[in-house]
């Protein structure tokens, strides 16, 4: 159970700080006050500001870039679920869902792998469903499309709230009154 609990935590948490977490697990007696303790932990590892490599101008390019993919995202879709597509939407929903990839894997190497990947993923599943792989009859299935828009409109958010408030965050920073006391 402790091994479990300790798998929780993000890969380069568990390099710097497993050894001696394993150390202090080993040594208590599990509680559902502890288990708890170990969750909220492990929630503040992934979510990590100071592991985020995310600039003032890189969160606020992301986006802009976002909302104007997301903008033709849209436009594209609308034509397909009209059923008034013209012949180049498909190509323009293939290149923005392209688009999306690229910003998820920017995202992901910049120290948030959850919502990089997950944008990829979302990115791939509108690929998918736009070459009517995913479900026969694809025109009538309205869930792919409200997936993809819910999660792209999201992201641009995420990026809206990096701009305005996580990049500023103190705990961003290392230095201080923590470093100096």
């Amino acid at each position: 159970m402790r091994a479990l609990l300790l798998g929780i935590f993000p890969v380069w948490w568990r390099r710097r700080h497993g050894t001696a977490y394993r150390a202090l697990l080993d040594e208590t007696p599990l509680s559902p006050a502890v288990i708890a303790g170990v969750l909220r932990a492990a929630r503040h590892a992934w979510f990590d500001l100071t592991r985020s490599r995310l600039t003032l101008l890189s969160a606020s390019a992301l986006m802009a870039v976002t909302l104007t993919l997301l903008f033709v995202f849209v436009v594209g879709w609308n034509g397909f679920y009209k059923q008034n597509a013209l012949g180049f939407d498909w190509r323009l929903v293939q290149l923005v869902s392209l688009g999306y990839a690229a910003c998820g894997l920017f995202v992901a190497a910049r120290g948030h792998r959850v919502v990089g990947f997950t944008t990829v993923l979302a990115a791939a599943l509108a690929v998918l469903f736009q070459l009517s792989v995913g479900v026969p009859g694809w025109t009538a299935v309205e869930w792919p499309l409200q997936v993809c828009i819910v999660w792209f409109m999201a992201l641009s958010c995420w990026a809206g709230w990096w701009a305005a408030y996580g990049v500023h965050d103190p705990r961003r920073h290392t230095g201080g009154l923590a470093a100096e006391g």
